[in-house]
């Protein structure tokens, strides 16, 4: 028995970081050169390649010390891009910025998420509370469309910088995009939550927070619910799991904000930070 699979384990990771733009880029050649061929009709049919890119870079993803959800989902965004029927097919052009955007997230995962993360093994449990969350949101939210979801992250990392007009601003253009159906209602409470809150602080009203409140119908769509006992503030519960919500959601639907919602991360891990004890998690 090898005592020691590092060196395993590491030429494994190397085998498909290289498989990942090999499999990018070849697939265009290998289009073109199928088209020449007179075997497909259109080299922009052929998006294999790209697919199949997607795929290795999440399964290098989850080797990782680190997890990277913006690559554990790049099979979902592949899907969603050539798989899924548009009104427009996916042309080559198409796949080729793909294929620079994927190397370039290769890249990012290579750099940000190859160590170990020297934290506490406490904060380790909160960022996987987190993921869980994300994971069990994903079906859910999937009516939110990339423009709302922008839409919706803009507002998020606003009123994380105290610009709480623009705040105000990015919540009336994602409300005004949510879709009529369950999610955009939970959605739309959320996003109205944090509006009020912005507007507050925006006029220097410290105290004051959102009328609007969850029901019980939306506790299977928030992060943290608490029995009556366990709550010291009703309105920062209810604000904190509509940041949770918000960020889930642009997280999930918004492929342009994800690296910056990445990098931002720290905040909605130390909202769920206060609520360790009642929560229960070691």
């Amino acid at each position: 028995m090898n005592e020691n699979p590092d060196p395993q384990r590491k030429k494994r990771e190397m085998q498909l970081t290289l498989a990942v733009p090999v499999c990018a880029f070849g697939g265009l050649g290998l289009a073109v050169l199928l088209q020449d061929a007179g075997i497909i009709a259109d080299a922009a049919d052929f998006y294999w390649g790209s697919v199949a890119a997607s795929v290795i870079l999440s399964c290098l993803a989850y080797l990782k010390p680190r997890r990277d959800i913006v690559s554990l989902f790049a099979p979902f965004y592949a899907l969603l891009i050539f798989i899924v029927p548009l009104e427009t097919k996916a042309s080559l052009l198409l796949q080729a910025l793909y294929a620079v955007s994927i190397t370039l997230l290769l890249v990012r995962l290579h750099y940000r998420f190859s160590t170990p993360k020297t934290v506490a093994k406490e904060e380790d449990s909160m960022e996987k509370y987190l993921y869980d969350y994300i994971h069990r949101m994903t079906p859910f939210l999937r009516v939110i469309d990339p423009d709302t979801a922008h839409e919706i992250a803009s507002a998020v990392l606003s009123f994380k910088f105290g610009l709480y007009a623009k705040t105000v601003t990015d919540v009336g253009k994602a409300t005004s995009r949510l879709p009529e159906d369950r999610a955009g209602e939970v959605i739309g409470k959320a996003l109205r939550i944090l509006r009020d809150r912005a507007r507050a602080l925006e006029e220097a009203r410290v105290g004051e927070f959102s009328p609007e409140k969850f029901d019980a119908a939306d506790l299977p769509y928030l992060p943290v619910v608490l029995r009556d006992d366990q709550v010291e503030d009703k309105d920062t519960l209810a604000l904190d799991n509509a940041l949770l919500l918000l960020y889930t959601a642009a997280y999930l639907q918004s492929p342009d904000d994800g690296q910056s919602l990445d990098e931002h991360q720290n905040f909605v891990i130390q909202i769920l930070e206060s609520y360790r004890e009642p929560l229960n998690l070691k």
